[in-house]
């Protein structure tokens, strides 16, 4: 689940960056000076006029060649420009702070964690294909190991994001004694929400019902129905053609609209997507991993109207009501509420702790202002006031991410049968009923909030692949669902085969893990590469088209 938003340090219409997820970089001819100087030069023209003069009109023979050439030439170079990784580690002209940075990596590594969990459900239910006492004991269900397929674990971690990095941007303007400009960017956030979370999640609906009328889930489908027993073989049933296009095509439609639907808040019968029993109307068809969006969306408004409401009170009243909403959703296990709260408690804190810094920076002691005169340094010399700071939050961080790494590993069935968590559940209030869930919601604000802040665990999510996954987060997390059920469904037996011609004898253990690696490696690039083309085709389209429509609605001040 993944969410994800859009920064822009210059734009009067910005949106904080979050769940999910993009930045995108307007290419103009002034950021390239060598080519803007030699685009306008008198000698250029010169140049292109004489070394090229052909005119197509002057040859009508010729004219169906001419388009059709320029036509087949533009689908080229757009198909190039949607391939070509660009340089996902340059400078964004300061749109980025290094939190945002950190925190993006942290989140492009949590859906590539996301993928590998639904990866592994392809081949059986991993949390109940056994006895907890037998799966405690296997290496990839020990505590830390665990969520490198922990799907769950990072949801949690996406929403602790999302509420970071939504309202970073208004508490610095709010911080700057800008009020205005911080009412103005929730403004902006608020309308451009709807269209960042729901115009790619309804894009890739909509191509996993064309995909089902091209009975691209058909194989799938057959391997399921051969395989699936309960929970042996693969545990996500593949999407069944309806009838007709246009009759798939509307039934897409409608998935969109149930996608939606969850949105609004006070509906009649208004249950979270988690229970598809109880949805209204009914669960999402094509890709039940976008539950998470209507979640995404209804805490970001929540948080919001909370800020919105606080927003000229006192700092420390501000973070103790915060505080409150936030321990009251928390005990009361409206848990992805609580972790959208925490991320927005964690962000002013550090906007608290940054202005203090910068205040302090040139702080003197009074005892030494009259030395500082006569010296002639006047007041430049900074005096380390908070010199112990960077090491106490340093040794912090170290003592919450661990942990919390350890807490976020929990498994979310049959818990207390896992003797390395059954005394942590001791501490969990007796009467709360998902305590798995109340134990993995600390574990993800104790890790999310390191990445932010310390210098030593961020660079673990600022390098170059867990930046570009970052970038391609949001499209990694939506395309990944039926590229499984179609093209991993479709080749899974065929690579049994391979492996193991007697298809009368079980899979050795040798025989499985080349199975697990060969299928992993060719779906792995395969989602990568089709992560990126949407997130070029659709992702950062949908992100433009909502700042346009914001420009040309937007009221004259």
């Amino acid at each position: 689940m993944l969410v994800l938003e859009d920064y822009t340090a210059h734009s009067s219409l910005e949106d904080p960056r979050a769940a999910f997820m993009l930045d995108i970089k307007e290419h103009t001819a002034s950021d390239y000076p060598a080519y803007h100087t030699l685009a306008s030069s008198p000698q250029h023209h010169t140049a292109q006029k004489s070394s090229f003069s052909w005119d197509p009109s002057s040859d009508p023979s010729s004219s169906w060649f001419y388009t059709s050439a320029r036509l087949i030439l533009s689908v080229v170079s757009s198909l190039f420009s949607m391939l070509a990784p660009g340089n996902y580690m340059a400078d964004k002209s300061g749109r980025h702070t290094a939190k945002i940075t950190s925190l993006d990596g942290l989140r492009g590594i949590a859906c590539l964690f996301v993928f590998h969990a639904h990866y592994a459900y392809s081949f059986g239910n991993c949390l109940e294909e056994a006895e907890p006492e037998i799966l405690s004991k296997r290496f990839m269900y020990q505590p830390f190991i665990s969520l490198t397929w922990s799907g769950i674990a990072m949801v949690d971690v996406f929403f602790v994001i999302s509420g970071y990095v939504l309202v970073s941007k208004p508490l610095r303007l709010l911080y700057s004694q800008n009020v205005a400009g911080a009412l103005s960017t929730i403004s902006s956030a608020v309308f451009r929400r709807a269209f960042r979370l729901y115009l790619p999640s309804m894009a890739i609906i909509l191509v996993a019902s064309i995909m089902t009328s091209l009975n691209l889930f058909e194989a799938g489908s057959v391997f399921y129905d051969q395989t699936h027993d309960g929970v042996r073989g693969p545990q996500e049933q593949p999407t069944s053609r309806v009838g007709p296009f246009m009759v798939q095509l509307y039934s897409g439609f409608k998935d969109c609209y149930r996608l939606v639907d969850n949105t609004v808040p006070w509906g009649k019968a208004n249950f979270p997507y988690e229970s598809e029993e109880m949805a209204r109307p009914s669960g999402i068809i094509y890709d039940r991993h976008l539950w998470t969006i209507p979640v995404e969306f209804r805490c970001s408004m929540l948080i919001f109207a909370i800020l919105v409401g606080t927003v000229r009170i006192r700092p420390r009243w501000r973070l103790g009501i915060h505080l409150i909403f936030f321990l009251n959703c928390l005990f009361t296990e409206r848990f992805p509420e609580s972790l959208f709260l925490a991320g927005m408690i964690l962000a002013e804190v550090d906007t608290i702790q940054h202005q203090k810094s910068n205040d302090s920076l040139y702080a003197v002691r009074p005892q030494h202002t009259h030395e500082l005169k006569l010296s002639g340094e006047g007041y430049a010399r900074p005096w380390p006031v908070t010199r112990f700071q960077p090491c106490f939050r340093e040794l912090l961080g170290l003592l919450m991410f661990v942990p919390g790494l350890f807490l976020l590993s929990i498994p979310p069935q049959r818990t207390e049968q896992y003797p390395a968590f059954s005394s942590i559940l001791m501490m969990v209030p007796r009467y709360l009923w998902e305590k798995d869930r109340f134990i993995r919601a600390i574990g993800a604000i104790m890790v999310t909030w390191p990445v932010a802040t310390s210098s030593i665990i961020a660079p673990l999510f600022t390098n170059a692949f867990a930046n570009y996954l970052g970038q391609i987060s949001f499209a990694l997390y939506l395309v990944h669902g039926s590229l499984i059920k179609s093209v991993w469904y479709w080749l899974q037996p065929k690579l049994i085969t391979m492996i193991n011609p007697d298809v009368t004898s079980v899979l050795s253990t040798q025989q499985f893990i080349n199975l697990w690696l060969s299928g992993y490696i060719v779906m792995l690039a395969l989602v990568l590469l089709c992560a990126h083309i949407f997130h070029k085709a659709i992702d950062e389209r949908s992100v433009t088209f909502a700042r346009w429509v914001a420009g040309k609605l937007q009221a004259n001040s």
